[in-house]
């Protein structure tokens, strides 16, 4: 029986936008909506205080996040505050990568499993361009954290076990899970998330098809009720919930768990 669990309270790390709240795609799934809530660079100096920083955006006409355009800027804030950056790169080739490898500490990378997937969601076919940069993050060496998103296309499985096969051969550390959430003003808005059993079989399937894999639940799963079921289910098979709950703090102390804590963004 599994008896350990780390929890991440996301209290030190910010999200920033390096293209304020454009982006290029109007994703069914997001729309642009979580531009909304990040700050820009230009408020880079208002943190000061957070240890990390998730340097994102909205995609470019070539369905990147163009921080190799803020590399001297960005290294002059890591130097002046000892920023620790997470970045999501989109499809950069091979050369665009190595110009931001000095800044990067860590990558989040969404990873779709199959074209037909990427093309109703994304709205592009990009799929070999999406898994060319993976491969390239991975001969570069950087540290590339896969982020699968469950129920990416309206809720429903179409998508994860391919994602979850085709990186079996990769000699990755972790997979961090997130889990799709009907968002106000995008086309998915009117979806259910996936059952919280489904969610399970896919941890499940997960775990039994990549050896000595750490799982993680990200941070962007519903919330309510759902993300208190979820997570419940989740304690047993998952090894890091970022994000919980109370309930679920209370349920592993009452289940004996060994209970690690961090408080910024899950890849590092």
């Amino acid at each position: 029986m599994k008896n350990s669990i780390h929890f991440v309270k996301m209290e030190n790390t910010k999200s920033l936008s390096l293209t304020g709240n454009y982006c290029y795609l109007n994703c069914k799934h997001c729309n642009k909506h979580y531009l909304n809530n990040m700050i820009t660079i230009k408020d880079i100096d208002k943190i000061s205080n957070m240890s990390s920083i998730l340097l994102s955006g909205g995609m470019n006409d070539e369905i990147k996040v163009p921080v190799y355009n803020f590399v001297e800027i960005l290294q002059e804030y890591k130097n002046k505050y000892n920023f620790k950056y997470n970045l999501h790169t989109g499809f950069m080739n091979y050369n665009e990568l190595e110009k931001i490898k000095a800044i990067s500490d860590a990558i989040s990378f969404d990873l779709v499993g199959n074209k037909e997937t990427m093309i109703n969601v994304y709205g592009i076919d990009k799929f070999e361009n999406m898994w060319s940069t993976f491969d390239n993050l991975i001969k570069l060496d950087f540290k590339v954290k896969p982020h699968i998103t469950i129920g990416l296309n309206g809720g429903k499985l179409t998508h994860e076990k391919d994602a979850i096969n085709r990186l079996k051969k990769y000699d990755i550390d972790e997979i961090i899970f997130l889990v799709f959430i009907p968002t106000k003003g995008s086309a998915f808005e009117n979806e259910n998330p996936p059952k919280i059993e489904e969610v399970v079989e896919i941890f499940e399937y997960a775990k039994e098809k990549i050896e000595n894999i750490k799982l993680t639940l990200g941070c962007m799963h519903p919330k309510g009720k759902y993300r208190k079921e979820l997570q419940e289910n989740l304690l047993y098979i998952a090894d890091k919930i970022v994000q919980p709950v109370q309930n679920t703090i209370e349920l592993a102390k009452k289940m004996n768990f060994n209970i690690t804590w961090s408080y910024e963004c899950c890849v590092f």
